[in-house]
């Protein structure tokens, strides 16, 4: 009869289980269920790893202990040792887990591994292929019976392997698992005991430890090498950002002190033209010549007096006295013409009587002069201008003043330019 060995499940209210810290990844482990490896049994399942062993050409079975721990996520096995079953009678075939067996597993796991459990178990034929046949499917059913337990199948002709879980009546191919790196003296042992059992007292007992300890330690530095090589990649990337953001700031200001010189260019040009145009004015007022009218008594050209019946007395009189017939009149200089001389003079004096401005009849209205910009679609900003007098001339409010300052991506409503062209919107 088979003994069934049944483990007790443990779950975090009566296990404090952490994960270790140094693991490799192999494949792409499932989340529900993972699998996690100790390197000295995944030494010891490859022999080729271990020196002066070599690849077998006979199937090998071996029995997986270790734990089992579920969580609320996510349920992991932990495999911390292997023992190997003999298969002297008929080593070609792969070995039956008989009573006589299971006797000869238990008393090894009391000797080595006294604290664990069956997570599963492991057969290695070269040149399988990694086929699961009827006979595996049977051999899993009839002696693992928890669903939690798996099956490692391998073939170390090809270094193929694989882990198998039981789902459906089946078994099913997991696609990943974990090799975990901690101190693990009970394999230990066990390896060193197997390796008196086939060389005798002058197998080195060293050498497995040194070779997991350098496997180890060279993990390590690898390890370090890494998270060095990744640290300067991080503080050369937050170097990069710093210089660009410092790039990005200077250009800005620059482009900001661009646009204040230029507007101080704008604002002295508009300065020294109406500084130029003061002084002309004033030159102007300072070279105008006063006209005045006066008065004086002018004797006719034409008429004069016969000298035979004129005395000198007489002469002398008319050339002091005018005529008695003789109209005085008003000499005036000429004056300039003024700008409305094509004016007919009635109108012109009707306008200055009632104080009123005259207006060409031509000038065009402002909501003639606004519907020609907005059908025009812009506006070139003059000297004076604003964007609420532009607004307030073309659309007669201050509602359009954000609308335009969009449409022409202005921030400021009060940085315009002289010449600037301003995009009217609809």
């Amino acid at each position: 009869m088979i003994e069934i060995i049944q483990q007790t499940v443990k779950t975090e209210d009566n296990l404090e289980c952490k994960l270790p810290k140094n693991i490799r990844q192999i494949g792409n482990p499932e989340k529900d269920f993972r699998i996690y490896m100790e390197d000295y049994v995944y030494t010891y399942l490859h022999p080729a790893q271990i020196p002066g062993m070599e690849i077998g050409i006979l199937p090998r079975l071996l029995i997986l202990v270790g734990e089992i721990n579920h969580f609320s996520d996510r349920s992991c096995a932990f495999i911390s040792g292997a023992i190997q079953v003999e298969n002297k009678e008929y080593p070609e075939s792969v070995p039956e887990l008989n009573d006589k067996t299971w006797r000869r597993i238990h008393t090894e796991m009391q000797r080595f591994f006294d604290k664990c459990d069956i997570v599963g178990w492991v057969l290695d034929v070269p040149g399988n292929a990694l086929e699961v046949t009827v006979e595996m499917e049977n051999i899993h059913r009839q002696n693992f019976v928890n669903q939690f337990q798996f099956f490692f199948l391998m073939d170390s002709e090809e270094r193929e392997e694989a882990f198998y879980t039981w789902k459906d009546g089946r078994l099913a191919r997991k696609d990943g698992y974990f090799i975990y790196y901690e101190k693990n003296p009970q394999m230990q042992e066990y390896m060193i005991s197997r390796r008196e059992e086939m060389y005798g007292d002058k197998a080195p007992r060293e050498e497995v430890e040194d070779q997991a300890a350098k496997n180890y330690r060279a993990m390590m530095q690898e390890k370090k090498k890494r998270a060095y090589k990744r640290g300067t990649g991080i503080l050369s990337y937050l170097s990069s950002m710093l210089m660009v953001v410092i790039l990005c700031s200077v250009s800005v200001i620059l482009l900001k002190n661009i646009r204040r010189m230029d507007n101080m260019e704008q604002t002295i040009s508009v300065m020294s033209m109406a500084m130029e145009s003061t002084e002309q004015e004033k030159e102007n007022e300072e070279n105008h010549v006063a006209v005045e009218t006066i008065k004086g008594n002018i004797l006719p050209v034409d008429e004069e007096i016969p000298a035979e019946n004129t005395s000198p007395d007489q002469e002398n009189l008319q050339e002091k006295t005018p005529a008695e017939d003789t109209v005085p009149e008003e000499v005036a200089l000429p004056e300039e013409t003024p700008e409305n001389a094509d004016e007919p003079v009635g109108l012109a004096d009707e306008q200055k009587a009632s104080g009123a401005e005259t207006v060409p009849d031509t000038m065009p209205s402002a909501a003639e002069t606004a519907e020609s910009y907005q059908k025009q679609g812009y506006y070139i900003v003059q000297a004076g201008d604003s964007l609420r007098q532009i607004s307030y001339n073309i659309y007669q409010n201050y509602t359009m003043i954000e609308k335009i300052c969009e449409v022409n991506g202005i921030e400021n409503q009060d940085s315009i330019y002289i010449g600037q062209k301003i995009i009217l919107p609809e």
